[in-house]
């Protein structure tokens, strides 16, 4: 009679999912400190395990971690920027202020510019309407 392996067969298969839950920690926390794009395929790729794995029932936890990492990120199809690269609400106000300044200075800029280039255009139009009657004067 064969010796009873199941034991030890559950215990490497109880090992096999630590490994691939820690291979999977360690890639969601590398995505969460340095930024990139979370997606099932993508953890499931950089951790080395299935898909399948994943979206197992006893890897809820991880799963729910992973969408909230995704989340977190823009919609722009670009990876969020890790957290300490992330620009603050104050000096997203000061650019906003230097932006909208910037722009009030070029508008009048643009309309000085509008009115000089009037007033030149009525000047020459002057000069036109005079330079006909001198040309038909001397003709005479």
């Amino acid at each position: 009679m064969r010796a009873d392996n199941s034991t030890h067969l559950a215990e490497a298969a109880r090992q096999r999912r630590l490994d691939c839950i820690a291979r999977v920690q360690a890639a969601l926390d590398s995505l969460e400190r340095d930024g990139g794009s979370v997606t099932v395929a993508g953890v499931a790729s950089r951790a080395g395990v299935s898909r399948t794995f994943l979206y197992d029932d006893a890897q809820s936890a991880l799963l729910a971690r992973m969408r909230a990492l995704a989340g977190g990120q823009p919609t722009s199809g670009r990876p969020a920027l890790p957290h300490n690269e992330r620009i603050t609400t104050k000096s997203h106000e000061a650019i906003v202020r230097a932006l909208r300044g910037a722009n009030r200075k070029l508008n009048e800029d643009n309309e000085r510019l509008r009115t000089e280039l009037a007033v030149a255009l009525g000047q020459l139009r002057d000069l036109r309407r005079r330079i006909p009657t001198q040309s038909a004067a001397q003709r005479d």
